[in-house]
């Protein structure tokens, strides 16, 4: 009985947060709709796999969903994006998961925290417009950068910016463009 009302919570906490900033570029109606499904997603995710769901950033703008993080395995990557597609329909995921070992070193992590920083940033300096909606991840050097910007020179923008961060060795650039 009390799981039902964890999960809302949880997700609630870990799915809305994110789409806060979005929130202001769209109606009323277009936030408590995306507010809901993202909402939803992340409920229907934590019941399948509480790692995936844990580790996963859950996206929602006017209607298209992305899940974006790094996962351990293929197989949490295929649930995350199968439950996605239950939620909002085959064409309306966006995948910007990234398979990748578990496991660094303090330095390592260290390291990851220094880059995240300066990603942070750069991409506050890139003058996006939209730098807000973009999620940083990083993890042993790799750089992921995942959520929604409304035109292809951002998303490009924020590429070059990752780019430029020394220690970087990887950027996975997954941002979706929906205008």
């Amino acid at each position: 009985m009390h799981k039902p009302l964890f999960t809302v919570l949880a997700a609630l906490l870990l799915g809305l947060a994110p789409a806060v900033p979005t929130a202001l570029a769209k109606s009323p109606t277009q936030v408590l709709s995306d507010s809901t499904l993202a909402t939803r997603t992340k409920a229907a995710l934590a019941d399948v796999n509480k790692t995936a769901a844990a580790r996963l950033n859950v996206e929602v703008r006017k209607g298209k969903l992305q899940f974006g993080g790094f996962v351990e395995t293929a197989f949490q990557k295929s649930e995350a994006l199968r439950v996605g597609a239950d939620m909002a329909g085959e064409g309306n995921v966006f995948d910007a998961i990234v398979v990748l070992e578990a496991g660094r070193s303090a330095g390592r992590t260290l390291d990851d925290t220094t880059i995240q920083a300066k990603l942070k940033t750069a991409l506050a300096r890139a003058s996006l417009g939209e730098a807000i909606a973009i999620n940083t991840e990083v993890r042993n050097g790799e750089v992921l950068l995942s959520g929604f910007v409304g035109t292809e020179s951002a998303k490009s923008a924020a590429g070059r910016a990752a780019e430029g961060i020394s220690g970087v060795r990887t950027v996975h650039n997954r941002i979706a463009v929906v205008p």
